[in-house]
């Protein structure tokens, strides 16, 4: 019965090639083809153990000459060859520079995404950015990954509607505005303006302190400074007093407390705070 899906030529070679190495090549030249035939997905210890049937005592010198030889990358428990690490390498940053083309407005690509767009194992992919880093071809922001000196590429529209967005929460103070009322007001459509949102969130210029409840950033210090003010009349305050003193009603009163705890400016005690 004729194979329904024949081999093309050029695979049948490098098959026939790496059983030759198998049979009749040294064990170091059998490890290497090994390992290269794993591509980006590296060999680890464990399956070269299991697939030559050495122990890893035995193959240890023989890694560490192929590592020496610049032949392979041993990268944690993963080996992998020279050749599929630079590959691997190169296909990550063009797929970094093709999210940067279709993300202008998104600050890089989250290595989870990066991760299952490359079909990377984790150790390998992590290795690859601490490499791209030291060599400054990209930038590693928490969970974030851009190409070095990429950011976020605004238009002239979505620049003015940035500011927009940012003044309309500067100028309310604590008595801010329903999101949706400023993003209706803006000249970009909703999937870009709630970007806009985010880059502002994410750059702390504006502080989410619940779902509808975001904050420009000058006015929470201005809190913090009305508190240590405050703090030298009474260091005790209370929900009631808390709202006549900003001209706020509970619904801004709560959050901005809660706020103030987890910043340590308070410390609830009771139904009162503490300032400290």
């Amino acid at each position: 019965m004729l194979d329904a899906f024949p081999m093309s030529r050029q695979k049948q070679d490098a098959v026939q090639c790496f059983l030759q190495t198998l049979s009749s090549g040294s064990r170091q030249d059998a490890l290497l083809a090994r390992i290269a035939r794993r591509g980006h997905e590296g060999l680890s210890l464990a399956a070269a153990v299991r697939e030559t049937g050495l122990k890893q005592s035995v193959l240890q010198p023989l890694i560490a000459a192929l590592v020496q030889q610049k032949q392979i990358i041993q990268v944690g428990d993963f080996l992998l060859a020279t050749d599929a690490m630079q590959k691997t390498r190169e296909k990550l940053i063009a797929t970094v520079e093709a999210f940067h083309k279709a993300n202008p407005l998104v600050g890089g690509i989250s290595k989870e995404e990066l991760r299952e767009k490359l079909g990377l194992h984790q150790t390998i992919m992590e290795a690859i950015l601490a490499q791209l880093s030291r060599d400054k071809k990209a930038e590693v922001s928490g969970e974030q990954v851009r190409l070095a000196g990429r950011g976020v590429e605004l238009k002239d529209e979505e620049a003015k509607a940035k500011a927009q967005i940012e003044k309309a929460f500067a100028d309310a103070g604590l008595k801010v505005p329903l999101m949706k009322e400023v993003l209706d007001k803006l000249p970009v459509d909703k999937t870009r303006a709630q970007k806009l949102v985010t880059l502002l969130l994410r750059d702390r210029v504006l502080i989410k302190l619940a779902d509808d409840l975001v904050f420009h950033q000058t006015a929470l210090q201005g809190l913090r400074q009305l508190m240590a003010t405050q703090k030298a009349k009474t260091p005790k305050i209370d929900v009631a007093t808390f709202k006549d003193l900003l001209g706020v009603t509970r619904k801004y009163a709560i959050p901005l407390l809660e706020y103030l705890d987890q910043q340590r400016v308070t410390r609830r005690v009771g139904d009162e705070r503490i300032i400290i």
